[in-house]
Formats: structure tokens, C-alpha cells, sequence
């Protein structure tokens, strides 16, 4: 039993000697804190955008590469067309040749409007929604860009869509039956 009590004092006195010692006041810790990573936004490949050209009644991107990749750029080489290879391999456009122009997107609806011309509006039967879908699957690849409003001479253009013509932003999931497969 003496011998119970001397190895129970002695560890007592060990565990008694690992002890943290204490202090007069509480003393506040420096905590380095890292500064949060910020969060990157998708954004498209500088130099190269993705436009959308027609096979069939189907849409089917090619990749260009451009200067600053923005909607300008992407609106300037959607008219500009196709290059021969990209004609000889059955590519084709249904826009006509126009110019077109584009405000937004506005902070708080993420809509680009793009402005069309006259030649635009004369487009007939499928034509003219495959040329919207061209604009609008080329100007959504872009972040912040959820959806395109059209307008002729300043005013809002009736566009079509998969149910039917409406002159409200409309988006890739407006144009699902000319959607790539």
C-alpha cells in the first residue's frame, strides 16, 4: 500500500510540474488572420472567342481568335462572316450584312441590348431566328451577360423565338430546337 501512495504522490508531483504556469492579467493573442482569395469570375479566354455559325438548322461555334475578347469584338466577327475553310466546311450564317451595336449589360438586369438594322428585320421564315440565336448564344458567352434585347432605330424589336415572337430579353434556353447537339 506504501508503495500505492508513493507512485500516486509522484505522479501528482509530475503531472503538477507539467502545468501551464498562470499570469496576473489575460493578454490578448495576435491572431494573423489571411486575407480571403478573391473570387475569380469566369471569363472568356483573352484572345480567343467563341462565335456561332449554322450547320443544317443546328448552331455549331468556332473559336476566333481576336484582340481584347469582348461582345464588340465577338459582334464584329459574327458579321464579318465566315472565313472559306470554315465555308467549305458547310458552315453558314443567317445573318445579313449589317452592323451591329450594343449597350449594357445594365448592373442591374445583366441584359445586352443589341441594335440591328432594317436589313435585319427582312430576314424570312427560320432565318431570322437562327440569326437571333447566332447573336445571342455569341453575346451570352460572356460573364455578366444572362440575356439580349433587340432594337431597331431605338426601338424594341420583336424577335423570334421557340414559342413565339416576344420583344423581351430573350436567352440560349429561347432558342433550345437550334441548339447545338
Amino acid at each position: 500500500m506504501r508503495r500505492l501512495i508513493l507512485c500516486c504522490l509522484a505522479a501528482g508531483t509530475a503531472l503538477a510540474a507539467c502545468g501551464v504556469p498562470t499570469q496576473g492579467r489575460p493578454e490578448a493573442l495576435a491572431v494573423d488572420t489571411p486575407a480571403p482569395a478573391p473570387l475569380e469570375e469566369p471569363t472568356v479566354d483573352d484572345g480567343v472567342v467563341e462565335l456561332w455559325f449554322v450547320r443544317g438548322r443546328q448552331l455549331e461555334a468556332v473559336s476566333r481568335p481576336v484582340g481584347p475578347a469582348d461582345v464588340h469584338a465577338a459582334l464584329d466577327l459574327l458579321v464579318a462572316g465566315l472565313t472559306p475553310a470554315e465555308a467549305a466546311a458547310g458552315l453558314r450564317t443567317a445573318l445579313a450584312p449589317q452592323t451591329l451595336r450594343h449597350s449594357g449589360p445594365a448592373a442591374d438586369d445583366a441584359v445586352v441590348t443589341v441594335a440591328v438594322t432594317r436589313e435585319f428585320t427582312g430576314l424570312v421564315g427560320g432565318n431570322q431566328q437562327l440569326a437571333v440565336a447566332q447573336i445571342v448564344w455569341t453575346v451570352t458567352e460572356f460573364p455578366g451577360v444572362d440575356g439580349v434585347r433587340f432594337s431597331v432605330e431605338g426601338r424594341p424589336l420583336e424577335v423570334p423565338t421557340d414559342d413565339g415572337l416576344t420583344d423581351e430579353p430573350v436567352d440560349r434556353d429561347d432558342h433550345r430546337s437550334v441548339a447545338p447537339r
